[in-house]
C-alpha cells in the first residue's frame, strides 16, 4: 500500500476596493477549471510568508506582502492530502500577468457564490466571511 502525499501550500487572499482575487486553475491541471485564491508549495528552508510572496511573483507577476494568517485547511484529493493555510495578503505593485491560470475575476462576498472553488479553498473562504462579519 502506497502513502498517499502531503503538500503544504499557501494561498493568498488578495482584497481591493472591497473585493478579492479569484484565479481559475487551467484546465489541464489537477483541480483543472475550478477557481481558487492563487499561491503554491511552500519550498525547504522558506515561511509560508516567503512561500506565498514568491508563488504569486511567479503565479501573477506581482509584489504582494503577506500579512494575517486567516485559516488552515486540510483536504483530501484521493491523489494527495493538501493542508492550505490561507492569508489576507496586500498587492505592493505589478500589473497582474496570468502565468499559470487561465482567467481571474475580482468578487465581492456576496459573489462567491457564482464559482466553484477548489474543495481545499472553502475553509479559507469560510475564515474571510468570519473576519469580515467581526469587523
Amino acid at each position: 500500500m502506497t502513502a498517499v502525499k502531503k503538500i503544504v501550500v499557501v494561498a493568498g487572499v488578495i482584497e481591493k476596493e472591497g473585493k478579492y482575487l479569484l484565479a481559475q486553475r487551467l484546465d489541464s491541471a489537477s483541480q483543472g477549471g475550478l477557481w481558487e485564491f492563487p499561491g503554491g508549495k511552500i519550498e525547504a528552508n522558506e515561511s509560508p510568508e516567503q512561500a506565498l510572496d514568491r508563488e504569486l511573483m511567479e503565479e501573477l507577476a506581482i509584489t504582494t506582502k503577506t500579512q494575517q494568517w486567516l485559516a488552515d485547511s486540510v483536504f483530501d484529493y484521493g491523489d494527495k492530502i493538501v493542508e492550505l493555510k490561507g492569508y489576507l495578503t496586500h498587492w505592493c505593485k505589478g500589473e497582474i500577468k496570468l502565468n499559470t491560470h487561465q482567467a481571474m475575476v475580482w468578487v465581492t462576498l456576496a459573489e462567491f457564490e457564482h464559482y466553484t472553488l477548489c474543495p481545499a479553498d472553502y475553509p479559507i473562504l469560510s475564515a474571510l466571511e468570519q473576519q469580515c462579519k467581526a469587523s
